[in-house]
């Protein structure tokens, strides 16, 4: 084991608001009541959610195995209040891979393997980065995506379990999205004072990494088109929100960055971004 500073400075404030309001936002699985009668009840519609749930379920695991790998590489950064954070957001996708995984065992009911489902795999293979902002700028596409298909859950309310995991899942998504906004607005205040050219060809690799990124989701739709059209959710639409709401809030740290380097503002408030977040 390597440590890289025995008392680390801390002194990253946003960060470490964000982080305590992350330790006191903790819940568990065992706080939903399980026991309520299901109304997903057909086999017909239990083997469509099993399929519907699968890219969620892997793209919880993935986030769980991308977000410990990077606690390391923060370390070595010396970007321990950024550790510190990511920790909590480990705890999330762990307890939302337990929770996925305690419904599949309340619909009796197993994901489809990757060979059958090979587009899920794909998707969250080009999300992986050792490179913090990358990775950021990725995992962007697949929070964003996570928040608009629990709130089409919320909306359709398929099940009363399910609509309780969706409601806690999108305040951890939330916090989730407003680290994101404060750490990419960070990074780019730096770039930004390093000159123009360097924040802009910056700004142009995020681009193409959440392009490359948002291309990848088309797929898994296609795959789940009949099961998503049947339970009511219109899949255009949740891509074209997708595609909208990923470039603005890449955007939008990045401008914030941009803005802060240059005097006209004051680095988001944790709430703000909290805002932003939800």
């Amino acid at each position: 084991m390597r440590i890289y500073k025995v008392l680390p400075d801390l002194d990253k404030k946003r960060h470490m608001k964000i982080w305590h309001k992350a330790l006191r936002s903790q819940w568990s699985a065992t706080d939903l009541d399980w026991d309520r009668p299901q109304r997903i009840t057909s086999p017909r519609l239990k083997d469509q959610m099993a399929r519907v749930l699968t890219p969620i379920l892997m793209g919880e695991q993935a986030a769980l195995y991308s977000v410990s790998g990077l606690i390391p590489i923060l370390g070595q950064r010396g970007e321990v209040e950024s550790q510190l954070y990511l920790t909590t957001w480990a705890v999330d996708e762990a307890r939302h891979t337990e929770l996925f995984s305690l419904f599949y065992h309340r619909l009796d009911r197993e994901p489809l393997p990757i060979r059958r489902f090979p587009a899920g795999y794909l998707f969250q293979s080009q999300i992986t980065s050792d490179e913090p902002a990358e990775w950021l700028a990725g995992v962007l596409v697949s929070e964003v995506l996570a928040k608009l298909v629990l709130e089409e859950f919320r909306r359709l309310d398929l099940d009363p379990v399910l609509s309780d995991v969706s409601d806690g899942i999108l305040l951890d998504e939330a916090r989730h999205l407003g680290f994101n906004h404060i750490y990419v607005e960070d990074r780019f205040c730096g770039y930004w004072q390093i000159g123009e050219d360097e924040g802009k060809k910056q700004s142009e690799h995020l681009h193409a990494r959440l392009r490359g990124v948002l291309s990848m989701v088309p797929p898994i739709f296609e795959a789940l088109k009949s099961e998503l059209a049947e339970m009511g959710m219109e899949t255009d639409v949740v891509l074209e929100k997708l595609q909208q709401e990923a470039a603005w809030r890449l955007d939008k740290s990045i401008e914030a960055g941009r803005r802060v380097a240059a005097g006209q503002i004051d680095a988001s408030d944790p709430r703000e971004a909290a805002r932003i977040g939800a």
